[in-house]
């Protein structure tokens, strides 16, 4: 059996609808801020990419913005918030288990004065008492991604925004989507979020790609993060990403053509999962996404684990992508394991070209791995 590859949420193989894309793409050369013919064919490709990324998310057109990835675009929104907010209050409240592109800016402005509040997650449930509590103190902003990327949690974007409502506070709403982005109900986006942070090569576009949803009544008061030539309505300057742009757009029509299928895949692999004589810990949250599937077993190290599922040449990871080479990350730690178990967690992700058959040799190589490890 060829190379099996589950860790979709790190990245996913770029789709064929995608791949063509891009390669069309590379004929149009132009600049698209110049305007002579190529740099108008240029700027045609962005503008109907722009179209289709804004339907994926029930928005306008004018409402994205094209950056480098998932990581920009929620630095573009924590320090460009940060600033805008900043006279209002420096008070910003978040959650203890956001990804580090969240976590490190919003660490970085602590640093420079503002407080910043992390509400729980444990179990992978947004405490919605603790945010409304805090609430009742103000904030200049709240960030809350939408699927935490090491559990597959879905957390309550519209109850955070009913709780920023009814505090009148007027807090602005930040939602780190790139995980969830199409493998959930998108209209939550322009509905209840203020900013939102997607990317492509979560979905089968390619790396170096993403943008920002910025609602249209604060659009025009973001400070850019990036500054330059002008690009992307001033917020984002540097000469887009054309092919990557192209490819993303295609990404987003396909992509959830794939959903259902993906979905049975994943419950197939928790059937077989329970059905095995291993004592697992299956970390399912009550609300989730069915592409993240995160076990833990005690008694083994996750490291080792995926050292012996790689001489299978099977591909799964222990967490986060971002932070694996940097030790555990806390995210485990708030969804309430013990260190025990987050030492012995991994993480398998399911995406497009996955199938029952290639499950069923993950968990016969898996079990087998874990009984040799508890000898």
């Amino acid at each position: 059996m060829n190379q099996l590859y589950f860790d979709h949420a790190a990245t996913t193989v770029v789709l064929e609808s995608a791949r063509k894309a891009a390669i069309e793409a590379f004929d149009v050369y132009g600049n698209p801020s110049s305007v002579h013919s190529t740099g108008i064919a240029a700027k045609k490709i962005i503008d109907n990419a722009r179209k289709a990324v804004a339907a994926s998310l029930y928005c306008k057109p004018e409402e994205i913005i094209f950056t480098s990835g998932g990581s920009e675009s929620n630095n573009q929104a924590i320090y460009g918030l940060a600033k805008l907010r900043a006279r209002r209050s420096k008070r910003i409240i978040t959650t203890d288990s956001e990804h580090p592109s969240v976590a490190n800016p919003v660490n970085s402005l602590a640093e420079s004065g503002f407080e910043v509040v992390r509400i729980s997650t444990k179990g992978g449930r947004l405490d919605l008492q603790q945010l409304e509590r805090e609430l009742e103190s103000g904030a200049a902003f709240v960030s809350v991604m939408l699927v935490n990327n090491e559990t597959g949690a879905i957390y309550d974007i519209e109850s955070v925004k009913r709780a920023i409502d009814k505090s009148g506070c007027g807090a602005l709403l930040h939602c780190d989507a790139v995980q969830g982005f199409l493998k959930t109900d998108m209209r939550i986006i322009s509905k209840c979020c203020d900013l939102a942070s997607i990317s492509a090569h979560k979905i089968g576009g390619m790396k170096g790609v993403g943008a920002l949803y910025c609602k249209q009544g604060i659009i025009k008061n973001l400070a850019p993060f990036i500054r330059g030539g002008g690009q992307e309505n001033g917020l984002r300057s540097g000469t887009e990403n054309v092919i990557g742009i192209a490819a993303f757009a295609a990404a987003c029509a396909e992509y959830p053509k794939h959903r259902d299928e993906i979905s049975s895949v994943y419950n197939y692999a928790i059937e077989l999962i329970k059905q095995s004589d291993i004592d697992f810990t299956i970390n399912l949250p009550e609300k989730r996404v069915e592409t993240i599937l995160s076990l833990s077993v005690s008694g083994v190290k996750s490291e080792v684990v995926l050292n012996c599922l790689v001489l299978h040449d099977i591909c799964i990871s222990a967490g986060s992508a971002c932070s694996a080479r940097k030790g555990r990350s806390g995210t485990l730690e708030a969804f309430g394991l013990s260190k025990e178990l987050a030492d012995g967690t991994v993480r398998i992700s399911f995406g497009v070209g996955n199938t029952k058959e290639q499950v069923e040799f993950l968990v016969e190589k898996l079990v087998e791995a874990i009984k040799r490890l508890k000898k």
